[in-house]
């Protein structure tokens, strides 16, 4: 274990990983010595292929209270953690991948925890653990089968003795058919060894010596590097040796299993189906309560969102009401207005601006004069420009009204003086 933790940060630092990617294989390294960091080359789905970090190594599972060692490959991207690894089972020659919903035929697994995966609620121990238990109830990989052993050949028996084959056991959840051996004909049959039969109750008896071993194929299992069989099977049995009279008997056989010895096959079984669909209705059920929450939080935003927006309706229907009401008073106040001109008749202008105080009544008076003046020589000046008027008159009606005009700005001064006003 120190040796491989070491190893392997020497590896890190020679390849400038960055400081979480050494943090996080360091743990692995920890938790699970069989795992060794390398670099491989990885070829991606578009055919690029870019040299990454990869866990190469196996990790333990545990199988029908055993514990097996499967085989895996993880690698790492460039920017882990903040991005999902690649995992793939990888077989030795002598497994096999099987495929399941989270493993396809290559061997790549595709799990919740990695489609999901969010740094720094995710990492490689979390992704391990949830490995072992996925494998742990659907083992990914099998044994393979070595090449059947070759049937005994011989004559036929005479017309008055059957021919009988012999068939191996199958495994639990796996169906092969295995070689059968014939019986040779002999004058002398009761006294050669015969393949044994397994588990029949024959009412003749047994010959002489046991039956020679034949190579049986092997039913297929999760590998297991450290052990000689991969996950418990039935193994094959060798046939009986079984010694025929020269008359033909009638067969007797027997080879169904008893109530006690399947009743806890059939409770694994259920227990496993039990676990698997247990874990399928928590993925669904998880999915859906996130689902719920995410409407529940959007439709709590949308209720918040429609309050306010009611209490600033209130508001401006309040704003409104209010200035309904002022609108409504002030056109009250027009109309009694209008009316009440409409009433007075004409109105004659010089004696609307009724003047009480005569220097004041002076002031607005000369004041008046001096801007009609003004008015005057402004339309003559107009009327030399085009020609109307010839100079003489412009000049002589220009003098006379200039004097005039002198005269009352002289006036509105004063009273201007007198009144107080400014100048």
């Amino acid at each position: 274990m120190t040796s491989n933790l070491e190893a392997c940060r020497r590896f890190l630092s020679e390849n400038a990983a960055k400081e979480a990617l050494q943090r996080e294989v360091e743990s692995v390294i920890i938790s699970y010595g069989d795992l060794r960091l390398k670099k491989e080359e990885f070829t991606f789905n578009d055919g690029t292929s870019k040299a990454l970090f990869c866990l190469n190594g196996t990790i333990p599972v545990l199988y029908k209270s055993s514990t097996y060692n499967i085989p895996v490959a993880i690698f790492l991207y460039d920017n882990h953690p903040h991005k999902a690894p690649i995992v793939y089972v990888r077989p030795t020659p002598t497994m096999q991948i099987k495929a399941n919903n989270f493993v396809d035929t290559n061997g790549l697994v595709c799990l919740p925890y990695i489609s999901e995966w969010k740094h720094p609620g995710s990492d490689l121990v979390g992704l391990l653990a949830v490995l072992q238990v996925t494998f742990g109830e659907r083992p990914p990989v099998f044994s393979r089968l070595p090449a059947p052993s070759q049937p005994i050949s011989a004559a036929p028996y005479p017309p008055s003795y059957p021919q009988v084959g012999f068939y191996p056991q199958p495994a639990p959840g796996r169906v092969e058919i295995g070689s059968g051996w014939q019986m040779p004909t002999s004058a002398n049959i009761c006294t050669m060894p015969m393949p044994q039969m397994p588990n029949y109750n024959s009412p003749f008896p047994d010959s002489v010596g046991p039956a020679p071993n034949f190579p049986n194929p092997q039913p297929g299992n999760p590998y297991d590097p450290q052990k000689t069989e991969a996950f418990p099977a039935t193994p094959f049995r060798t046939p009986e040796t079984l010694c025929y009279p020269t008359q033909a008997p009638a067969y007797h056989t027997t080879g169904s299993l008893t109530e006690d010895q399947l009743l806890p096959s059939i409770r694994s079984a259920v227990a496993d189906k039990i676990r698997r669909e247990q874990q399928e209705l928590i993925y669904q059920y998880n999915d859906e309560l996130k689902a719920i929450g995410q409407t529940q939080s959007e439709l709590n935003d949308g209720r918040q969102k429609l309050l306010r927006m009611i209490e600033q309706m209130k508001d401006e229907q309040k704003k409104a009401s209010e200035n309904l009401e002022k609108l409504e008073r002030e056109n009250k106040e027009l109309e009694e207005l209008c009316a009440n001109l409409d009433s007075a008749g004409e109105v004659d202008v010089d004696e609307a601006v009724f003047i009480e105080y005569p220097l004041y009544r002076q002031l607005v008076s000369s004041f008046a004069k001096e801007q009609a003046i003004e008015d005057a020589m402004y339309y003559l000046r107009e009327a030399l420009g085009k020609g109307v008027l010839d100079l003489d008159t412009y000049l002589e009606r220009i003098r006379r009204l200039s004097k005039d005009q002198f005269e009352l700005r002289s006036t509105v001064l004063l009273c201007r003086q007198e009144a107080g006003l400014p100048g």
